[in-house]
C-alpha cells in the first residue's frame, strides 16, 4: 500500500514530513498539539508525574501517571502518523512525544554561530530572477527569517522589508522606489502590508502581459511533444566526425562521406546560401543551434516571423516588443548571413496571430533579441517542448497547442513558411496616439493600388515615400 503525502485525521489535514518542509510542518503541528491540549507533552519541562513514595503511590498520583502516559501516547501517535517514510529514522529510539520532538528539532534545525551565519547569509543574498514567481519568492524569505528567529537571533520588521525590496528584480525598481517615494518613506510601513502591494502589482503584470491566457509557445524542461512534419534537432553541442562541425552527427551529415551525402538543399552554394546556418557559437547562447536565412531578404521584413524548424531560441529583431529585458555581453550568433550577428539581451515578448479573421495572442519567454537578422524566428522544438504541433498541407502551416487547437497560420514563401503574425510593440500604443495618421499594411496596399506587400516593405524600409506612416504591428493579410 502506498502512502500518501498527507495525514488526515479528524479536522485536521497535514503534508507529512519531509526533507525540505520542516518550518511549516513544525507550525501545524504546534497548532494541532494547542488545540489538542497536547502541546504540554512535548514542552521542554515535560516529565511524567511521579510519586511521592515510589513504594506507596497513591491512587490519585496512579491516575494522573495513567492520564499522562495516555496524553503522552496520544501526541507520539500524531508525531508518528505526520512523518514521512524517510524521516522516520528521526525518531528512533525516542519513547516519549518530548524525547522525539527534541531529535526533530535537533536534526532539522541549524544550531550555534555557523548555523546563524549560513542562514542571515542565504536570507541578505537572496535574489529574484526575472520571470519568477512573487509568493514563492516571499515565502522563501519569510522561511529564512523564522529560521533566525528559532536560532535567538531576531530579523526586525523594518530590516525585512528592505531585505524583500532589494531582493526583487532591476524591472521592480522603479515601481518600488516610486511606492515608497509617494509614501513619503513612512517608516511604519510593515512587512505585511508590502508584500500585499507586491503580490497584488505582480497580478497586475502577469495579467498585462498576457500570462492568464493561457497561451505560450515555450516551455521549461524537456517535456515529449507530438511535433510532426520536421526531424529531430541535436544538441548545439554536438559535433560531427565527418565534417567536424557542431549541431548535427555523422549519420546525418549532408558533406561528402556522411551518412547523408549529397542529400542537401540543392542550388544555394556559397557562404551565404540559404536554409539551416551553422551553429551559433557563443557561451551565453549555447542553445541556439540552427536558424532559418534566406536570399530575398528583401522581400520579408524584420517585422516577419518565420517559422523555423531547428533553432532552439525564438528570435525578434524589434527592441520595442520586449515587456521585459536582459541584457547580453559579447554574444553572438553565426549563420544569418556572411558576418556574424549580436544578440543584445533576452526577454519576453507578446505576438498577435491572426486566425480565421480573429487575433489569437501568445507570450514567447526567454525570446533573444537579434536586430542584425533579417526577420523574426519562431522556434518549432519550443512549440514541440510546449506539447503543441505544427501541420503542413497545400503549401500552408498550421500551429496546434496540445489540445489540438489552432493557435496559428502561415504560408509557404520562398521555401520558407511566414507566419500571419506580429509582435506587439511596447510603444504602439502611445506612437498610434500621437501619430494617428498611422495606415496598417493592408490599407496602404489598397491606396497604391493593390501592389505587393514585399514592395511596400521595400517603399517604407528605404522611406521612398514622404508621410507614408505604416503601423507595424498590423498583419498583412
Amino acid at each position: 500500500m502506498e502512502m500518501s503525502d498527507e495525514y488526515t485525521t479528524g479536522s485536521y489535514r497535514i503534508e507529512l514530513l519531509k526533507a525540505d518542509n520542516w518550518m511549516p510542518w513544525k507550525r501545524r503541528m504546534l497548532a494541532v498539539f494547542r488545540d489538542l491540549g497536547l502541546d504540554k507533552y512535548i514542552e521542554k519541562d515535560a516529565k511524567a508525574p511521579e510519586s511521592a513514595d515510589v513504594t506507596k503511590p497513591t491512587t490519585e498520583e496512579l491516575e494522573a501517571q495513567k492520564k499522562w502516559a495516555d496524553g503522552d501516547s496520544k501526541a507520539r501517535t500524531r508525531i508518528e502518523l505526520s512523518i514521512g517514510n524517510a524521516e522516520m529514522i528521526h525518531i528512533s529510539g525516542a519513547i516519549t512525544a518530548r524525547q522525539m520532538w527534541d531529535q526533530l528539532c535537533m536534526v532539522k534545525e541549524s544550531k550555534g554561530r555557523l548555523g546563524v551565519l549560513a542562514t542571515r547569509h542565504a536570507l541578505y543574498r537572496a535574489t529574484a530572477e526575472e520571470g519568477f514567481d512573487m509568493i514563492e519568492h516571499i515565502s522563501k524569505l519569510r522561511k529564512l527569517q523564522e529560521e533566525l528567529h528559532i536560532m535567538n537571533n531576531l530579523v526586525s520588521d523594518e530590516d525585512f522589508v528592505m531585505i524583500l525590496i532589494t531582493s526583487l528584480p532591476e524591472s521592480w525598481d522603479n515601481y518600488t522606489s516610486s511606492y515608497l517615494g509617494s509614501s513619503g518613506n513612512k517608516p511604519d510601513l510593515k512587512s505585511h502590508e508590502l508584500v500585499a502591494i507586491l503580490i497584488e502589482e505582480d497580478r497586475r503584470r502577469k495579467g498585462r502581459t498576457g500570462e492568464s491566457q493561457g497561451y505560450t509557445l515555450q516551455a521549461r524542461g524537456t517535456g515529449k511533444g507530438n511535433f510532426k512534419g520536421a526531424s529531430k534537432y541535436n544538441s548545439s553541442e554536438t559535433e560531427c566526425y565527418n565534417c567536424h562541425k557542431k549541431g548535427h552527427m555523422a549519420k546525418d551529415c549532408w558533406a561528402k562521406g556522411g551518412g547523408q551525402e549529397g542529400q542537401g538543399p540543392k542550388g544555394r552554394k556559397g557562404p551565404n546560401r540559404a536554409g539551416r546556418a551553422h551553429q551559433a557559437r557563443e557561451d551565453t547562447l549555447n542553445d541556439v543551434s540552427y536558424m532559418a536565412s534566406h536570399n530575398n531578404s528583401h522581400q520579408i521584413s524584420q517585422y516577419d516571423w518565420v517559422l523555423d524548424s531547428a533553432t532552439t531560441s525564438h528570435i525578434c529583431t524589434i527592441r520595442d516588443a520586449f515587456t521585459d529585458y536582459t541584457s547580453l555581453k559579447n554574444s553572438t550568433i553565426q549563420g544569418l548571413g556572411s558576418d556574424p550577428v549580436t544578440a543584445h539581451g533576452r526577454g519576453t515578448i507578446l505576438v498577435d496571430f491572426a486566425v480565421n479573421g480573429e487575433t489569437i495572442r501568445h507570450q514567447l519567454r526567454d525570446v533573444l533579441h537579434v536586430p542584425g537578422a533579417p526577420n523574426c524566428l519562431l522556434s518549432v522544438p519550443r512549440i514541440d517542448e510546449a506539447q503543441g504541433h505544427v501541420e503542413f498541407s497545400n503549401g500552408e502551416c498550421t500551429l496546434k497547442d496540445k489540445k489540438g487547437n489552432t493557435i496559428g497560420k502561415g504560408s509557404l514563401f520562398d521555401r520558407l513558411y511566414i507566419l500571419k503574425a506580429r509582435a506587439q510593440l511596447t510603444s504602439q500604443e502611445k506612437a498610434n496616439y500621437a501619430s494617428p495618421e498611422k495606415l496598417s499594411w493592408d490599407q496602404w496596399h489598397r491606396i497604391f493600388g493593390h501592389i505587393a506587400i514585399s514592395s511596400l516593405e521595400q517603399l517604407d524600409r528605404d522611406k521612398m515615400v514622404d508621410g507614408m506612416a505604416v503601423d507595424h504591428a498590423s498583419i498583412p493579410s
